[in-house]
This record gives C-alpha cells, sequence and structure tokens, in this order.
C-alpha cells in the first residue's frame, strides 16, 4: 500500500500546483483575447450567384490553360496542356479551299495563332438566312483580324467529318464540341497550322519552341 499511497501524494502535488501555477500576464493576456473557434460560415444556396468567383480550385493550386492546336491537312484537332501534352484529340472537317484566307467567302481557313472571343449556345443559330441550323450545340468564336465569324462548332453534317468542305470554319461532330467546351476558356490560344508542308513545318518548330506539341 505504501507504493500506491507515495504516487497518489504526488498526483496531489502536481494538481495542486497546476491550480496555483500563473502565466506571464502577457500570455495571459493572449489567451483570454483568443476566445473560441468559429464554425465556418457557408453562402446559402440563393447567394452563390453574388459570389465574385464561381470557379473553386485546391488551395495552393491553381487552373491550368489548355490551348487548341489544328491540323488541317490531317483535319485533327488536338486539346493541349501549359506543358506541351496532348489531352484529347478530335476528327475536323477544315475549309474546302487550302492555304491562308485572303478573302470574305473565299473557303478558307485563317492560319496562325488566335485568342478566343467567347463561348456561345448556337444550338438555334442559321447560317445567313438559309433556315438550316448548321452549328450544332456550341460556337467558339475566335478572334482572327480581318476576318468576322470564323469558330469551332458543331454541324448538321456529321459526314463531312472528316473532311474538307466547310466554307472556314472548324467543324467537329456535336459530341465533341460539347467535351471541347467543357476543355476550353476564352483564356485559351488556337493554332490552325498551314496547309503548306513547309510552312506547317516551321510553325511546328515554332510550337516546340513555346512548350507546345505539334
Amino acid at each position: 500500500m505504501k507504493p500506491l499511497f507515495v504516487i497518489l501524494l504526488l498526483l496531489t502535488s502536481v494538481i495542486s500546483l497546476a491550480d496555483d501555477y500563473k502565466f506571464p500576464p502577457r500570455l495571459e493576456e493572449l489567451i483570454s483575447r483568443y476566445g473560441t473557434t468559429m464554425e465556418p460560415q457557408l453562402p446559402e444556396p440563393e447567394m452563390l450567384d453574388s459570389l465574385d468567383d464561381r470557379i473553386s480550385v485546391v488551395p495552393g493550386k491553381m487552373p491550368l490553360r489548355n490551348d487548341i492546336i489544328i491540323n488541317k491537312r490531317k483535319t485533327r484537332l488536338y486539346v493541349v496542356n501549359v506543358f506541351g501534352d496532348t489531352v484529347a484529340q478530335f476528327p475536323v472537317c477544315a475549309s474546302r479551299n487550302r492555304g491562308q484566307k485572303k478573302g470574305k467567302d473565299d473557303c478558307r481557313t485563317p492560319e496562325g495563332t488566335f485568342s478566343v472571343i467567347g463561348i456561345y449556345n448556337s444550338t438555334d443559330w442559321k447560317y445567313k438566312g438559309t433556315g438550316a441550323k448548321c452549328y450544332g450545340p456550341w460556337f467558339i468564336s475566335l478572334r482572327t483580324p480581318g476576318f468576322w465569324g470564323i469558330g469551332i462548332h458543331g454541324t448538321n453534317a456529321p459526314g463531312s467529318i472528316p473532311g474538307r468542305s466547310s466554307h472556314g470554319c472548324i467543324r467537329l461532330h456535336n459530341d465533341n464540341i460539347v467535351k471541347l467546351k467543357g476543355m476550353v476558356s476564352k483564356d485559351s490560344r488556337v493554332t490552325i497550322l498551314p496547309d503548306d508542308p513547309v510552312a506547317e513545318k516551321r510553325q511546328s518548330e515554332l510550337i516546340n519552341a513555346s512548350n507546345l506539341p505539334k
């Protein structure tokens, strides 16, 4: 019984010392001002539209931009990330005529690197007053200096893909334009390679220099 008595005596002494112990005044002040941890306050569902940014990313991470590369000769569209990795590719229908676009209605697709003006719901769009709804569900509009109305869109003629029969835009199957729409943004760059093999090789070298694949 003696060892147990000694242990109880020691515990009593420690508890007594803890009750009597005082922290330094500055630390006591900080502890008293700390208060308690508050529960996180999340916005109500009806308030979501008032948030400044609807995009949420993991802390310490940042969203990575995807770019588009279109090879008219191979009738393929590639989606690449900033590291140069190809994350998706789709068959396309490019312009009926080959070469750099030079004038309105020349049925050529512009060549070069372009920015995205916007991504629009084109379900009910009609081609030049013909009444034909030929743009599919989405239209990715490109800023092509000197020309207006060039973009990447779906189609009502899926049999034209892959191929060369468009008036200047790039056509995708409707299910693929839906996928593409979810992979790009207004920050994406769109590079359309030249039809000329020599010029295409030179453009590919520039793309490689900027850490993007062919």
